[in-house]
């Protein structure tokens, strides 16, 4: 086989550069769950097959070297509290990595979307950050597996390895007798067989309620080191369950048992882990299996969670365990936020240097023998944020260096206390859905909103690279060169809108802005002038160097949050609002009286600095404004980018306005927007109108996040080789390989 030449440099694949750009429709939607050729996109200009260093001696192989128990094939195990993988180079006990969504930009969040292009780029980008470990949270189409069979047979000494997870599709079991319903167990059977057929390179669906059909033949066994059952468990669900199914039979199968103690929900889950195992068994392997689970519905009691659905019930590890016959154990696999639940920071045993940390060792005590993974982490660059977190880990709000070191530092901190790993998103995410934005959108159609990259939805940037909407052409809007203000152009993309003012000297006075987009009600500007037509406003003060947004009172979409009587914002300037978001809406602590009050992200003032030029001494990627002149004999420039969303716009993509009220919001359509610039400048003010333009696909550029370095160094740090006689054990060791079940 044919070496391609290798890829770009390390030093500039991360630093940010833009890699690739496309406009994704329904054609390689489609083409990524089914066997029809798909089309090709602009990705396959990049290198069909990565280059990675050959090692230098066979301690640095990173191939599978399986052990044997019993007949099975072991590339993977449990040892005591530890998950150990197998490699020629020695054994790996913290197995650090990313989470891959298969959804792209301009598609609801779920769907496979992702190309075949796609993934073997992203191959490649994860080998150039030093990631060793990508885990699925459900069945990804054909492709991505028949490209990680070419990248690691391409990469023997270097592989990339899979945890595979299993979807239970649940939304709808509220109610009857929840997960014991029969339909949905059947689903669930079905996804547990097909997650292992997939893996082996043995499955075929053609129709039915399956997320995703198509013909897996890729064997990407050898490198398939764990499978997770579940993602999101809603509490009210397992509620249902142990409820409705009190006399569920336990299980005894011959790999998995269920304690005594064990609820309903934890017996069925118990029998779906039995037949996995039964089906990977009678392919000849044995890995970790787990059951994914968050702190909401972990084992431990919170009386101080201020929700009461947040521990309103338990899924313990402890309650299903393995027996003899599975020699590759188990784990405790969770979701695992600095920023949820409210517990962390009221809760008195964890409150110290570090309540985050403090949790995930009191977690790790509770599974004691048990790994403890950490199927997701991270914050989030996005300019927006849903809520603060523990020593400044806040959901969002974060330049993308800050999220990176941030990122880094949680990941050693992991390896630190004793953790077994832990994955980290890869993309950002266009349509995941932020509580306190989700109101805004509650009339928009879901593959609607998906073609909005909204900068104040936090969840939308948490993944390692990023993928930026392309911007517009820029267009004069306003010229007139015998004036102070000589020209304004404006662009747009699917996040942002930008505006440039040109001015022919400096600029010494307020500048305001006004954007008129519905007809009837409307301020002056903040500063008191103009006509009373505007629904959102700019004042800039350069004396200051401050700059503020404004939102019309009536417009302000804070009033969808569910804030308490008497915490809606004060319109104390002229009827209008400094635009927010709401980070909680006040809650009162079990055993308290007073309760905590709401808390906010200043989102109206604006920061200051360079969002286009990463080299830029003042460069920052949640930089909204920009003022600059060369020199003395240079025009003042003003730069603003405003997110569509602080312009009240719902979907911008479809031109519609959000319009809040008390019982629903409503949406209105605007053709235009009217925007008038006064300043004390001649010539001033001046007023033109912005067509509204409207799109219907995501055109996008992808790119390595600013700062990956540091989460690059840090995944170097943490996956460590070892000889394999320090963590290999002798058979029937409890807690290890071939050890005999035990029971809570």
């Amino acid at each position: 086989m044919s070496i391609p030449p290798p890829p770009m440099s390390r030093r500039r694949f991360l630093h940010g550069s833009a890699l690739v750009a496309g406009s994704l429709g329904s054609a390689a939607a489609l083409a990524a769950c089914s066997d029809q050729p798909e089309p090709q996109s602009p990705a396959t200009q990049f290198p069909t097959m990565p280059v990675s260093p050959t090692p230098t001696a066979i301690g640095d192989s990173w191939a599978p070297a399986p052990a044997q128990h019993d007949g099975l094939a072991c590339v993977a195990g449990q040892v005591n509290n530890r998950l150990v993988l197998h490699t020629v180079g020695g054994d790996v006990t913290f197995w650090a990595g990313v989470t891959l969504s298969p959804t792209t930009p301009g598609h609801v969040t779920g769907t496979r979307s992702a190309t075949r292009a796609d993934y073997r780029r992203w191959l490649v980008q994860m080998a150039e950050l030093g990631v060793r470990v990508v885990r699925l949270s459900g069945l990804h189409g054909s492709v991505f597996y028949e490209e990680l069979l070419r990248y690691n047979e391409a990469n023997a000494a270097a592989p990339i390895y899979l945890i595979q997870g299993v979807e239970v599709l649940a939304a709808d079991a509220l109610t009857g007798s929840g997960l014991y319903d029969s339909a949905l167990t059947q689903r669930a059977r079905a996804e547990v067989l097909g997650a292992s057929a997939a893996v082996h390179g043995d499955l075929s669906r053609r129709s039915g309620s399956a997320p995703v059909t198509g013909t897996w033949t890729a064997d990407v066994s050898p490198w398939t080191i764990a499978f997770v059952l579940g993602t999101s468990w809603q509490p009210a669900l397992l509620q249902r369950t142990d409820e409705a199914n009190p006399d569920a039979p336990g299980v005894r199968g011959r790999f998995f048992t269920s304690s005594a103690a064990a609820t309903p929900t934890e017996r069925w889950c118990a029998a779906r882990l039995e037949e996995l195992a039964a089906d990977l068994a009678q392919r000849g392997v044995s890995v970790p299996l787990a059951i994914s689970a968050s702190p909401e519905i972990d084992p431990l009691k919170h009386p101080q969670e201020p929700d009461p659905q947040a521990d309103l019930v338990s899924l313990d590890a402890r309650a299903v365990t393995p027996t003899a016959a599975w020699p590759g154990g188990h784990f405790a696999a969770y979701v695992a936020l600095p920023y949820r639940p409210l517990f962390l920071f009221h809760e008195p045993d964890l409150q110290g240097d570090d309540a985050y940390r403090a949790y995930l060792q009191a977690l790790q005590e509770a599974f004691e023998g048990i790994p403890l993974f950490v199927t997701s982490f991270s914050v989030g660059s996005g300019l927006g944020s849903a809520g603060n977190g523990v020593n400044g880990r806040d959901q969002g709000h974060h330049s993308e260096p800050q999220m990176m070191q941030l990122n880094a530092e949680m990941l050693s901190m992991f390896a630190s206390i004793g953790l077994t790993g832990a994955t980290i998103p890869w993309q950002d995410d266009w349509s995941a859905s932020t509580w306190n934005t989700a109101e805004r959108y509650t009339q928009v159609p879901a593959a609607q909103r998906a073609l909005f990259h909204d900068p104040l939805s936090g969840e939308q940037w948490r993944g390692l690279i990023t993928q930026d909407s392309v911007r517009s052409r820029e267009r004069v809007v306003h010229e007139a060169s015998t004036d102070y203000m000589q020209r304004v152009t404006f662009e747009h993309d699917a996040s942002w809108i930008y505006l440039t003012l040109y001015f022919a000297g400096r600029v010494t006075s307020p500048v305001e802005i006004g954007f008129d987009m519905l007809a009837g009600a409307g301020l002056r500007f903040p500063g008191g002038s103009g006509t009373p037509i505007f629904d959102v406003a700019i004042r800039m003060v350069p004396t200051m160097s401050t700059t503020v947004v404004f939102i019309r009172s009536g417009l302000d979409p804070i009033r969808l949050d569910g804030l308490p009587r008497g915490w809606w914002p004060s319109t104390s300037t002229g009827g209008w609002n400094t635009e927010q978001l709401v980070l909680n809406r006040g809650y009162l602590v079990p055993g308290s009286t007073a309760p905590v009050a709401p808390q906010f992200l200043d989102i109206g003032t604006l920061l200051l600095g360079s969002w286009w030029d990463e080299n830029a001494d003042d460069y920052n990627s949640l930089a909204t404004w920009h003022m600059a002149r060369a020199s003395a004999q240079d025009p003042a420039i003003l730069r603003f980018r405003l997110p569509w969303s602080m312009l009240a716009m719902a979907d911008p993509a479809g031109r519609q306005i959000l319009v809040p009220t008390t019982v629903r919001p409503t949406l209105a359509v605007a053709r235009a927007i009217n925007v008038t610039i006064e300043s004390s400048t001649p010539g001033s003010p001046i007023t033109f109108p912005l067509g509204m333009p409207t799109w219907s696909t995501a055109a996008y550029t992808e790119r390595i996040k600013t700062g990956a370095q540091t989460v690059s160094t840090a995944l170097g740090d943490v996956t460590r080789q070892q000889p394999p006689s320090a963590t290999s054990p002798s058979p029937g060791t409890p807690g290890t390989p071939g050890a005999p079940a035990t029971t809570t």
